[in-house]
């Protein structure tokens, strides 16, 4: 299974967590377990906003599996908030 780098970045700061997600899944349906293993760590996102992952500058689909993308396994992803309160 593919590993990969997420930044989270969380009330506390940053935190750098190494993820497991498997080449045909998607950030869809796995996002909402790695926010709640995090959660179970102590870490909380900063912002009150739905979740957004980019990669290289790029906004990622998170209806898509990674190598879709052209993400590979090691690379580094940032996960933070988008306002949903304009």
């Amino acid at each position: 299974m593919p590993k990969y780098q997420m930044y989270f970045d969380t009330i506390a700061g940053e935190e750098k967590h190494h993820v497991d997600i498997d080449e045909n899944e998607t950030l869809s349906g796995v996002l909402n377990d790695i926010l709640q293993e995090l959660r179970e760590v102590g870490g909380v996102l900063r912002g009150g906003g739905e979740p957004q992952v980019r990669w290289s500058g790029h906004l990622i689909d998170l209806n898509a599996p990674l190598p879709q993308q052209g993400v590979r396994p090691n690379e580094v992803l940032y996960v933070s908030t988008r306002p949903t309160n304009g």
